[in-house]
């Protein structure tokens, strides 16, 4: 499978990379600079804005599914991550591909099941600064509102450094509280299986180590 990935350098995106390599996958990554770590043999670096139509379609093209994996920076000033995966979907959509997965947060849009208002409201305050949390809420209804028939939306709960663990749980009942967590390199297994096989296409679930 060729899969697309936005957010390659995150460090999320790192333990993406190496389980979809693991797996056998070729890579395609966007950057917004060159890379100075080493890559898998089948990964192709493009370079370039997430706001440049022909980067973002080069990305996409010959891609069998696409993952999102795009966060805000601690030092973040001006929201973007909405806009990119709208201009990401269009793209897709002209280029006639079906399969996305998107990692958002547990405490963004409008799917919250298993989620307290309580834990919501603390979530929301920490994350509303300059229109982070707006961003992420609209990035979810673009999503949605795709129409793409394998978009599935991923919602972990406080993402972690930790090594892999068989604990990570993937549902769309999945509880999210004050405490809940996963590690990055437990979600990115995680993530390659159901790009792999799919069981959640136009579905968001929520992600948490039981």
């Amino acid at each position: 499978m060729i899969i697309a990935v936005y957010g390659a350098s995150s460090r999320l995106g790192e333990q993406f990379i190496m389980a979809a390599a693991d797996a056998g996958h070729s890579l395609r990554l966007h950057y917004r600079a060159k890379p100075s770590e080493q890559l898998p043999e089948n990964a192709t670096v493009i370079v370039g804005s997430l706001a440049d139509p022909t980067a973002v379609r080069e990305v996409l093209r010959g891609a069998d599914a696409t993952v999102v994996l795009l966060g805000h920076k601690d030092d973040a000033r001006v929201p973007y991550i909405a806009a990119a995966t709208k201009l990401i979907v269009s793209t897709m959509k002209t280029l006639k591909q079906s399969r996305l997965v998107v990692v958002t947060s547990a405490m963004a849009g409008e799917s919250t099941v298993g989620i307290t208002m309580k834990i919501r409201a603390l979530f929301a305050r920490r994350l509303a600064h300059d229109g982070m949390m707006e961003d992420r809420d609209e990035q979810e209804r673009y999503v949605r509102a795709s129409h793409l028939a394998g978009w599935t939306v991923i919602k972990p709960g406080t993402l972690t450094d930790g090594s892999a663990s068989d604990r990570a749980r993937m549902d769309a009942t999945v509880s999210i509280g004050a405490g809940s967590q996963v590690s990055r390199a437990s979600l990115a297994k995680l993530l390659v299986a159901e790009l792999g096989a799919p069981k959640f296409a136009q579905q968001a679930v929520f992600v948490a180590e039981r």
